[in-house]
C-alpha cells in the first residue's frame, strides 16, 4: 500500500495554526505531511517555540515517505508581510487563501490524498476586502461543488452541520 500524502495549511499565520503544525511535525506518522506555507514564517515560529525542525522544499515527483519527526517538507507560499505571532495583519489574508487553493489543487491533481487546515481568522480576511464566510464555502467554490457540508467525526460519531450562516 502506498503512503498517503496530506497537504497541511497552517491557517492564520499569526495564530496558533503554525504552532500546531510544527508540533504535529515532531511525531512520526503513517502518512507524509506536506506544509503549504511560508518556510521563513515556519522557521521563525519554530525558533520561537524552541522546536528543531528541518523544512526541505517539497518535491511532488519524489515517492511519498512516512513522516519522520523533525522533518516537514514545505510547498512554499510567501506571506505578504513579516509575521509576528499574535499580531493579525490583513495584508497576509491573500496568503491564507492561496495556501488553501494550493491544497485544493494538489488534491484535485492527486498529488495529495487529503488536506488538513489550520484555523483562519475570518474577520482579517474580510478586513482585507475579501468576502469569506468560511472553509466550507470556500472549498465548495474552489471545487465547483454543490451542497458541500462540514463533517466532524470520531470513531463513534459523525456530525454534519445542516446550516451555516454568513458572517455579520
Amino acid at each position: 500500500m502506498s503512503v498517503p500524502r496530506i497537504a497541511v495549511t497552517p491557517g492564520e499565520p499569526a495564530g496558533i495554526g503554525p504552532d500546531v503544525l510544527l508540533m504535529a511535525a515532531m511525531h512520526d506518522r503513517d502518512a507524509q505531511l506536506v506544509a503549504i506555507a511560508d518556510p521563513t514564517m515556519l522557521a521563525e515560529r519554530a525558533a520561537a517555540l524552541g522546536i528543531s525542525v528541518e523544512l526541505p522544499i517539497f518535491d511532488s515527483n519524489a515517492t511519498p515517505q512516512h513522516h519522520h519527526h523533525g522533518v516537514l517538507p514545505v510547498q512554499p507560499v510567501a506571506t505578504a508581510q513579516p509575521v509576528v505571532a499574535g499580531q493579525l495583519d490583513a495584508r497576509n489574508a491573500p496568503y491564507v487563501l492561496e495556501t488553501l487553493r494550493q491544497a485544493v489543487r494538489g488534491c484535485q491533481a492527486r498529488t495529495f490524498q487529503a488536506m488538513a487546515t489550520g484555523p483562519v481568522q475570518k474577520s482579517v480576511i474580510n478586513d482585507a476586502g475579501i468576502p469569506f464566510i468560511g472553509h466550507t464555502e470556500f472549498l465548495e467554490a474552489e471545487t465547483g461543488s454543490d451542497g458541500v457540508v462540514m463533517m466532524l467525526a470520531t470513531e463513534q460519531l459523525r456530525v454534519c452541520l445542516l446550516y451555516t450562516s454568513p458572517s455579520p
